[in-house]
């Protein structure tokens, strides 16, 4: 089998891991997302014919565009593009979430953040649910999350951020931690974080056994995720008052913290290309 990682270039050990694994018994390659055309083209990508396994964890366009044309040539593409590309949609996510039965706070959607303050100073209009996660509606590094209290604190971030594209649900008081799953096919892992509104470091994670968590919320983690057509995924849920409710999902993450996510990777890998050359 010829595999071929899309991804930019980093120190990722659980990555590195799992290739190794993998090129005992297969060809391996990595393609940088950089040396793609802005259509997704390259001269004669190697590895791209019919019997590919192509795993995208870039989220480019460009990657996304690349992995879009090796699907239409034969290739096994995991994440599908369609499901990377709707995943870094938090709108549409949050609709399908919903429409899954998956609990997920309540999310407006804007076609400015301008559009936004606007709605919030507009006489007789219904008041918004204060304090608001206020995010870019497409999924991005660098993009804007941020807990915003009232209409002032909303002000001060449109001269950075006023034509962007946003959506905004509603802050759930909770005890200030995050339940971080990690989903590789039918593996989950899990870890418990300090919030990520509140704190960003990763080695603060508290891994904890899924067979001991309240009965419902492994499920609905993998609901969450499959609601949205991915296979390998994160997704972090919040308990509000008692009520597992899930604030995202993300497709393909760096695994970092998951329990043996390298060999789980590997064998999620060759599990897919024996189920396509049993479907062939």
């Amino acid at each position: 089998m010829n595999i071929t990682l899309i991804a930019e270039p980093s120190s990722n050990p659980v990555l590195d891991t799992a290739l190794d694994l993998l090129r005992e018994r297969h060809a391996v390659s990595v393609l940088d997302p950089r040396s793609l055309s802005p259509w997704g083209f390259r001269p004669e990508p190697s590895g791209r014919r019919d019997g590919d396994m192509v795993l995208l964890k870039s989220r480019t366009a460009e990657a996304r565009s690349w992995a879009h044309h090796a699907e239409r040539a034969g290739a096994v593409v995991v994440n599908t593009p369609t499901a990377t590309d709707t995943a870094l949609d938090r709108q549409l996510s949050a609709e399908l979430l919903e429409a899954a039965g998956v609990p997920t706070p309540r999310t407006l959607a804007f076609a400015s953040l301008a559009d936004l303050a606007r709605e919030a100073y507009r006489p007789g209009a219904a008041p918004l649910p204060w304090p608001l996660v206020v995010k870019s509606r497409t999924s991005r590094r660098g993009d804007l999350v941020r807990l915003v209290v009232g209409r002032h604190e909303l002000a001060e971030l449109l001269p950075e951020w006023g034509r962007e594209p946003v959506i905004a649900q509603r802050f759930l008081p909770n005890d200030g931690f995050d339940l971080k799953f990690w989903v590789v096919g039918g593996h989950v892992s899990v870890a418990r974080r300090p919030a990520a509104l509140e704190v960003r470091r990763k080695d603060a994670d508290v891994e904890l056994d899924p067979a001991c968590l309240p009965e419902g919320l492994v499920d609905i983690a993998l609901r969450a995720g499959h609601a949205i057509g991915l296979d390998l995924f994160g997704a972090d849920i919040v308990l509000s008052e008692g009520r597992p409710v899930v604030i995202d999902v993300n497709a393909f993450p760096g695994f970092r913290g998951a329990s043996d996510a390298a060999a789980h990777l590997a064998g999620f890998v060759e599990q897919a290309w024996r189920q396509r050359a049993v479907a062939s």
